[in-house]
């Protein structure tokens, strides 16, 4: 799990494990948010990357260069609501996401230096 947070106030934050029937959508979530600010809200999802989910072209905004050398896609278009950092790292794909109103404070770079704090 990545060490570094996004830099606004959390009030709250669980995690659970999904393992429903089959394993497609097998995974680990992480929340957090702010009781009084609803804007404050991040998510983590991490899932094995042969249930990878797979973003098309056209909902790329960037592509960045994470310091393992594994490629990280972002996209302000996949969601009307949040922005998403995905990447993959020794065999799970992660997906870093943020609400869109805070994406002034918590910029790309900024979430791509929490998946860099991945060790």
């Amino acid at each position: 799990m990545p060490i570094q947070l996004p830099p606004v106030p959390f009030t709250h934050n669980y995690g659970r494990f999904n393992n429903p029937e089959g394993k497609l959508n097998d995974g680990f979530e992480a929340e957090y948010f702010n009781k009084a600010l609803s804007e404050n809200h991040y998510m983590i999802r991490v899932r094995p990357v042969e249930n990878r989910i797979k973003f098309k072209k056209g909902f790329i905004d960037q592509t960045f260069k994470l310091n393992d050398e594994n490629t990280a896609i972002y996209s302000t278009k996949a969601s009307s609501v949040i922005n998403l950092l995905i990447f993959e790292k020794d065999g799970w794909q992660y997906m870093l996401s943020v609400d869109k109103r805070i994406s002034n404070k918590v910029t790309s770079e900024i979430l791509v230096e929490i998946a860099n704090s991945i060790k």
